[in-house]
């Protein structure tokens, strides 16, 4: 018998096999670090590249997808069958065979096709992950540092006003002005108060949101200025260029490729796989070796994949529509993106130049006048509160610019006009 079985078990296991691809790699295990203090924008964005839980399971995807491959390109086994009909004794049978799967129409090639379309989505999901993920950093920590910004200019100005309220108080016992001055100031440096609380709420949630995305302790973080070059107005040409190389047209381009790809391998299908059957067959008293050799051929009376066909094909379509989609979409959100930019960079100058020093001048002038007599306490405190809200719009003017280049950036990816998108450090 075994002169037999071995040339059949070797025409079976020397088969040409599909093409051994590379082990997948996989993902390694990341432990949130805390940062340390205090902490920068390009600290932050490192942090949250390294251990950041969306990241990490993009590139477990990836892995378990490279493990599709390798397994899409393997061959079916082979089966063995033994069967006994009655005894030696009483004149019966036995058989031993091998039947030898083969795949007809091109289904191997197309499931490995099918399995390495599918991976590209995962890898051009994983490519624009980093860009995502720097845009939220970019997003949380410039949200962060203005609620910190905002918490430092009340509280001073809060301290501002209350050495102003005893001044007021002063002047009241001496008579020289009228007690509503006094309540006034009171009220004043109440209201004050409460916007340094919220502030002080505003800051602690954005913490906790900026430290989510690497899984960090909000309660140590301590951030610094994000003092880096503004972003450049974007040139509009370069905005088009980009479109066709943007994560997003690159990831709807891999999952129309995916879906022609599972398309081809449900047509592949139809085609019926072929067993060949060889064996040994052993009957009657003398043991008589009789050789088996035979085909199994399914027939495709009734399930011919139809459905599944109708529905890779619809799903090609789905596609299609969804590419046309997303390139509508990514034209509109990096137009807006863009016109936020130049809004804000446009309101960071104006605050700057000019509302700035205009304010510091008119409270400085009303505080002069105020303590000569030339004005009430009133004015002081409205010329006060318009350089603190002058101060808090220049900051958010500045958080506005940084966010939407972040945006932009992770729209269409990096242009040559990004400065806060690149991944580069503090400039100190």
């Amino acid at each position: 018998m075994k002169a037999y079985l071995m040339p059949m078990l070797a025409a079976a296991l020397l088969t040409p096999a599909a093409v051994a691809q590379p082990a997948p790699s996989a993902p390694m295990a990341a432990t949130a670090q805390q940062p340390q203090a205090p902490l920068t924008l390009a600290d932050a964005v490192d942090l949250a590249q390294q251990y950041n839980s969306q990241l990490r399971a993009l590139k477990a995807e990836v892995a378990a997808l490279e493990a599709r491959t390798v397994q899409a390109g393997a061959r079916p086994n082979p089966t063995l069958d033994y069967l006994r009909e009655g005894s030696a004794a009483e004149g019966g049978a036995s058989s031993v065979q091998i039947a030898i799967p083969f795949e007809l129409g091109g289904k191997r090639g197309a499931r490995s096709d099918a399995a390495l379309a599918e991976l590209r989505v995962a890898q051009a999901d994983l490519a624009a992950g980093p860009l995502r993920v720097q845009a939220e950093v970019v997003a949380a920590f410039q949200e962060a540092y203005l609620a910190g910004k905002r918490l430092e200019l009340a509280s001073q100005t809060s301290a501002s006003a209350h050495q102003s309220s005893l001044s007021v108080g002063a002047r009241v016992l001496a008579g020289k002005v009228s007690p509503v001055e006094e309540t006034k100031a009171k009220v004043a440096e109440a209201n004050l108060q409460v916007e340094a609380i919220q502030a002080r709420r505003d800051l602690a949630e954005a913490r906790i949101k900026l430290a989510l995305l690497w899984g960090g302790d909000p309660g140590a973080l301590v951030l610094t200025e994000p003092v880096i070059a503004l972003p450049r107005a974007p040139d509009p040409a370069a905005i088009a260029a980009r479109f066709a190389a943007s994560p997003v047209m690159q990831r709807a381009a891999a999952d129309l490729d995916w879906r022609t790809a599972a398309a081809r391998l449900e047509r592949s299908k139809r085609y019926p796989d072929v067993s060949l059957i060889v064996g040994q067959k052993r009957e009657g008293i003398a043991r008589e070796r009789q050789t088996i050799v035979g085909l199994s051929v399914p027939l495709p009376l009734f399930d011919r994949n139809q459905g599944a066909i109708t529905e890779a094909e619809r799903r090609i379509d789905k596609s299609r529509a969804e590419l046309a989609l997303h390139q509508q979409r990514l034209y509109a959100e990096a137009a807006q993106a863009a016109v936020r930019l130049n809004a804000a960079l446009d309101q960071e100058r104006v605050i700057r130049e000019e509302v700035i020093p205009g304010s510091q001048s008119a409270f400085a002038a009303a505080r002069t006048g105020f303590e000569a007599g030339k004005f009430n306490f009133l004015d002081v405190l409205d010329a006060q509160r318009t350089l603190f809200q002058a101060q808090v719009q220049h900051a958010r003017a500045i958080s506005d610019a940084h966010r939407a280049a972040a945006e932009l950036a992770a729209l269409i990816g990096p242009t040559d006009s990004d400065n806060t998108t690149l991944l580069q450090q503090d400039v100190k």
